[in-house]
């Protein structure tokens, strides 16, 4: 369920922490145990997706989530209305949710639109106004010039008659507002650029706005025969299908990276399935190596149809490049996703730095996980949700944290 869909189901997500709260533990579905214990004001992004899922797949949860919500399908506000559809569910239902969803879009677009223009608006005036700063900055400047010439010219004809001490005097007070001058017209021509470029920009956002605004509506995509598949046998379906058409790369044995002798351990108040845990390694300064499980990770962001989808696999990998390049500690990242495409397991080094691992045939990306865990130790860090994998990486020394937490910070982040 992606972030929007999620914004307009908050109400759901409110009513449904109530209702968890006034069970009694023993009724709280085990799935839910991490949503109830969950006391902060508002629900990490990971199990808020994991609360909506549970209440549209749990008949019986949903019914006593909707026996504790207030709101109505006919009431004015339209979050309301898209939460009383979702957990009443009538005729229709999944129609007119996709209209509310639409029209609260078209409403934000429209907003941001308006905004963007009202910006222009108030830019093109401050424009104006600095050229006619600028404008007036240069009469001054060339009065003043003329001014210092006929100081100076007056000068040498007081000079034929006084001192030379005076003579000195004058000129020195001449250069220094000669230099004050040309400091002031060239402030002014900064100011003057700055403001066109901030206008430009806003005119680049306004017309992508409204670009997305008028975009023709998403074709209907035909059935997936990939939907109804499991998900690991869908990732070796896919496999088998690039495997006669590709070969495999040639194997790359990974080497270890100098670290400290202490293991990693995440400060008090980081959980491991949290974007925190990231945003902590990325500000890590020291060297290490991260890896990451990538249907695992991938299977956390995006439906079961979707997630083992080449654009897919790049897009997470283009995400830990970004990663890569913000970490004080400039890992090593690898992502291994699970393969049959050949007798080794292989790798290759993607133009953007990661190093990307395919396994061989009937050895799981779990397997591989734990064995280049075995051999960096300290130096990894391991995303993974499967507790075999993360206690074998802690076995090793290595770092074991959810892809839950990689999943929020690439979604999110």
């Amino acid at each position: 369920m992606r972030k929007p869909e999620r914004r307009l189901l908050r109400q759901v997500v409110e009513a449904a922490r109530e209702t968890l709260r006034d069970m009694e533990w023993r009724d709280v579905p085990r799935s839910m145990h991490r949503v109830a214990q969950s006391t902060g004001q508002r629900l990490p992004a990971p199990l808020e997706k994991l609360l909506l899922k549970e209440i549209d797949d749990d008949e019986w949860l949903r019914e006593q989530v909707a026996e504790d919500f207030d709101g109505s399908e006919d009431g004015d506000d339209p979050h309301e209305q898209a939460a009383a559809l979702f957990l009443l569910r009538p005729d229709g239902w999944e129609d007119r949710l996709e209209r509310i969803r639409r029209d609260l879009r078209d409403a934000w677009n429209s907003a941001r639109i308006e905004r963007h223009e009202q910006r222009i608006g108030e830019l093109e005036s401050e424009l104006k106004k600095w050229k006619g700063d600028a404008r007036q900055a240069r009469e001054n400047a060339e009065e003043a010039m003329r001014e210092a010439e006929r100081r100076v010219e007056k000068a040498w004809e007081e000079a034929r008659s006084t001192v030379e001490p005076e003579l000195i005097e004058t000129c020195d007070r001449l250069r220094r507002d000669n230099r004050r001058l040309a400091a002031e017209l060239e402030a002014a021509r900064a100011e003057l650029e700055e403001a066109a470029r901030r206008l430009a920009e806003t005119r680049r956002d306004l017309e992508r706005e409204r670009r997305i605004e008028h975009a023709p509506p998403a074709r209907t995509e035909a059935p997936n025969v990939w939907a109804d598949m499991d998900e690991v046998e869908a990732a070796r379906r896919l496999d088998e299908v690039v495997q006669a058409f590709f070969p495999g790369p040639d194997p790359v044995v990974m080497e270890p990276v100098p670290s400290g002798s202490e293991p990693l351990a995440l400060p008090a108040g980081v959980a491991p399935d949290s974007p925190q845990a990231v945003e902590w390694l990325i500000e890590l300064d020291r060297p290490f190596v991260l890896l990451v499980d990538g249907y695992n990770v991938t299977a956390k962001m995006y439906p079961p149809h979707r997630f083992s989808q080449p654009e897919i696999r790049d897009r997470l990998q283009n995400d830990l490049a970004e990663l890569k390049v913000r970490a004080k500690g400039r890992p090593r990242i690898t992502v291994v996703w699970d393969s049959g495409r050949a007798s080794e397991t292989s790798a290759e080094t993607l133009p953007n730095g990661i190093e990307v691992r395919y396994t061989r045939e009937g050895w799981k990306a779990d397997d591989e996980l734990i064995d280049l865990a075995g051999g960096l130790g300290a130096s990894a860090v391991v995303f993974s949700s499967d507790r075999e994998v993360r206690e074998g990486a802690q076995r090793a020394g290595s770092l074991g944290l959810w892809s839950e937490a990689l999943a929020a910070w690439a979604l999110n982040g």
